[in-house]
């Protein structure tokens, strides 16, 4: 009996123990991101796609399912860091085309890797371009339809980045955080041989959703998770 005591007893006294320590690892964690956001004050990049050229987005056997989308586009992303003490090393970013809830292309950007500093606008480019399998039936036909005849087509691009935040000497690890959503209302052009286009002007649009620093200070006050220098 005296040995179920004790094991009862050692049981109680490590669940209350590991309780005791797990809160108090929360309430550190909890203090630290604060005094982290304090110091850095760390503000969400902003997206916005300045410039835009759709010159092809047509889809063949529109009366069978294996409908082919054609398609060209080309955007203009501007990047914009505001932040005084934080910036971003860019591994890559990839740009992904939707027309409804059907995904028609995927392409990196055409910049190399680079690090945008303090306070600075960075421009990158993205061309899709090809061809692709999309079956679009009941509303999702009838839209298509509907835009073809207007020539403005509503577009969702979303932009993946994988990066690597920079605060002061400290750097996290290399992350992807939720991807930027650019829902783009796009004028077809029509492109002659003398290489001019003649349509509708796209309107500048800032994109939504950006959630990196937001992430980020998670992730460079964590253990074993940043750089130094």
């Amino acid at each position: 009996m005296r040995i179920g005591r004790q094991s009862r007893w050692c049981n109680f006294s490590c669940f209350f123990w590991i309780l005791y320590y797990s809160i108090l690892a929360v309430i550190l964690f909890i203090v630290a991101v604060t005094i982290f956001w304090l110091i850095f004050q760390p503000q969400e990049l902003k997206f916005t796609v300045t410039d835009a050229s759709l010159t092809q987005f047509n889809l063949t056997n529109t009366n069978t399912n294996n409908n082919t989308l054609y398609y060209n586009l080309a955007l203009n992303v501007s990047i914009r860091n505001p932040n005084k003490k934080a910036g971003v090393y860019y591994n890559r970013i990839q740009a992904i085309g939707n027309y409804g809830k059907k995904r028609f292309a995927l392409v990196n950007t055409t910049s190399t890797p680079f690090y945008q500093g303090h306070k600075n606008t960075t421009m990158v480019r993205f061309v899709l371009q090809g061809k692709q399998v999309v079956v679009l039936e009941g509303k999702e036909l009838s839209r298509f339809n509907s835009e073809t005849s207007a020539r403005v087509y509503n577009i969702d691009v979303k932009l993946a980045p994988r990066i690597k935040a920079r605060y002061g000497k400290i750097k996290t690890a290399y992350f992807k955080p939720p991807k930027v959503d650019c829902q783009l209302k796009l004028p077809l052009s029509i492109i002659y041989n003398n290489g001019t286009s003649v349509g509708p002007k796209f309107v500048s649009k800032e994109c939504g959703s950006v959630k990196i620093f937001t992430i980020s200070v998670g992730i460079g006050i964590g253990p074993f998770s940043f750089e130094t220098g």
